[in-house]
């Protein structure tokens, strides 16, 4: 796992791919109960990382969507119910741990004074506000952003039309022009989640990107699109140590 630095008791990290149980195109941490591959293996890969934080691992059921829960309040609802962002709070999720899933989205931790929480960045909960509703979900204005491993602006090409879209929400910084005929633009998610937090108040050296691809990096994560739909899902957790 790779372990992220925060503030106080705060704690994330990204799990990668590697030393699980978990064979084929799903080698070998996958932690998506949802995929195809075997049930007891990712059952056993979930378990060892559950035990390994001592957590509870919450898991919603994501939809590219902008709807934020707290993490036991999630627990209490309804199985599968819709969610990409869950926030923790010392005196209430204290045994539980956010694992949302990715395999290119973005996954954006961000933190505050007290509380914490963990977003699901895919493109369309960039453009609707996800970063923005996640921040909005703690109780006071977060102070730093963690961008996780995603698919970087070096691999996410797209069409004029989201293209244009990124480009009148956020800026034409996070739209990379193609420098050759034919070529397709490219949008740069990570700008775009720097952009999103600008809105909240955290200004940019407080977004912390180590800029892991995950498509030019699949030996180290799921990748959807350099591999395809047949492929696991590593994962983005928060926790609040202590509580």
């Amino acid at each position: 796992m790779l372990e992220a630095r925060l503030p106080g008791a705060f704690r994330a990290c990204f799990t990668t791919r590697i030393g699980g149980n978990s064979t084929g195109p799903f080698e070998s941490l996958n932690l998506d109960p949802s995929s195809r591959d075997e049930r007891r293996a990712v059952e056993a890969n979930r378990k060892s990382i559950s035990e390994a934080i001592q957590r509870r691992l919450v898991s919603p059921r994501q939809v590219h969507g902008v709807r934020v829960a707290g993490a036991a309040e999630y627990v209490r609802e309804k199985p599968g119910s819709e969610c990409d962002g869950l926030s923790l709070h010392p005196d209430i999720d204290g045994d539980l741990a956010a694992a949302l899933l990715f395999a290119d989205c973005v996954p954006v931790v961000l933190c505050g004074e007290v509380d914490m929480a963990v977003a699901h960045g895919g493109w369309r909960g960039i453009l609707g506000g996800i970063v923005q509703q996640a921040g909005r979900s703690t109780m006071g204005a977060p102070a730093t952003v963690i961008v996780g491993p995603s698919l970087g602006p070096c691999c996410f090409e797209v069409g004029e039309d989201l293209a244009e879209a990124f480009g009148r929400r956020y800026g034409q910084e996070v739209v990379v022009r193609p420098d050759s005929e034919g070529s397709r633009p490219r949008v740069d998610l990570w700008e775009a989640v720097t952009k999103a937090a600008s809105e909240l108040g955290v200004q940019r050296e407080h977004v912390v990107n180590p800029r892991l691809c995950t498509s030019c990096n699949s030996d180290l994560f799921y990748s959807y699109r350099k591999e395809g739909p047949e492929t696991g899902r590593h994962a983005c957790l928060g926790w609040i140590a202590g509580s």
